[in-house]
């Protein structure tokens, strides 16, 4: 029997999917604790496991996608998401390097933020290759347009033109080009990737405000938590969507 487009595997027959889906939902179940130990208990140590677990959620993630690649009849999608996850993985690597070092002042804006951003709309272009385009409430996608330019314009236009807010225009249009092309390509119909994809598009949206702003507030560290959450979410829910596809194509 088919396990449910969305959902993890349960084949007894797939051991290494499953071996895949046990990985990243622990690495959930860490998320939940370590979101409550990040809010409750101020500790450069959660600080410091929710970094490890962004790259090691974000590159598992791309290997993961790359052996579905080959396993699963090789969909361009899974090769798009495993750039994504890769080069997110990279940049963020270089965001904690940085921050080791001692220039935790200059990880924002630079470069590194042009590499996350960059893998924000390769996974946009993923979701174009994994799903079709469906019909999508136009109120929901003008919402999020909205959102996504008016926050950033806001910002703009009480503080001034500056490097810092026009990188935050950039995060805010690359979450909300996510979300919208994600909501027209069928993701309402995979709840583990939605899901996923709205705590990475928070998650980024709260960022660049964060490191403007709010850079000594310790409870908007907990967005970490929220990448990692919403990469394992999405690897959860696109490897299994992507096998069943290929399944159903192979048939037809």
């Amino acid at each position: 029997m088919t396990a449910p487009v969305g959902t993890s595997p349960s084949s007894s027959s797939d051991i290494p999917l499953r071996i895949i889906s046990g990985i990243f939902w622990a690495i959930i179940g860490i998320a939940i604790v370590l979101a409550l130990a990040i809010v409750l208990l101020s500790s450069n140590v959660f600080l410091a496991i929710s970094n490890y677990l962004q790259i090691i959620a974000a590159i598992a993630g791309a290997i993961a996608f790359v052996y579905a690649y080959y396993r699963y009849g090789r969909p361009d999608c899974l090769l798009y998401a495993a750039g994504a996850f890769g080069l997110w993985g990279a940049s963020n690597s270089a965001w904690y390097v940085n921050t080791i070092l001692g220039r935790r002042n200059e990880v924002f804006p630079g470069l590194i933020d042009i590499g996350i951003i960059a893998s924000i709309l390769i996974l946009t272009v993923a979701y174009q290759h994994a799903f079709p385009r469906k019909r999508v409430a136009g109120k929901i996608l003008l919402g999020i347009l909205a959102f996504a330019f008016i926050v950033p314009l806001a910002i703009l236009i009480t503080t001034g033109i500056s490097l810092p807010t026009l990188m935050t225009f950039l995060y805010f249009f690359a979450c909300g080009s996510l979300l919208i092309i994600g909501l027209i390509h069928s993701l309402g119909e995979y709840p583990l990737i939605l899901t996923g994809t709205l705590l990475f598009a928070i998650a980024f949206m709260i960022y660049p405000i964060r490191e403007t702003f709010f850079l000594a507030n310790p409870f908007l560290n907990v967005i970490g938590v929220f990448v990692f959450s919403g990469l394992s979410l999405i690897v959860l829910g696109l490897i299994p969507a992507c096998k069943k596809i290929t399944s159903t194509a192979a048939l037809a």
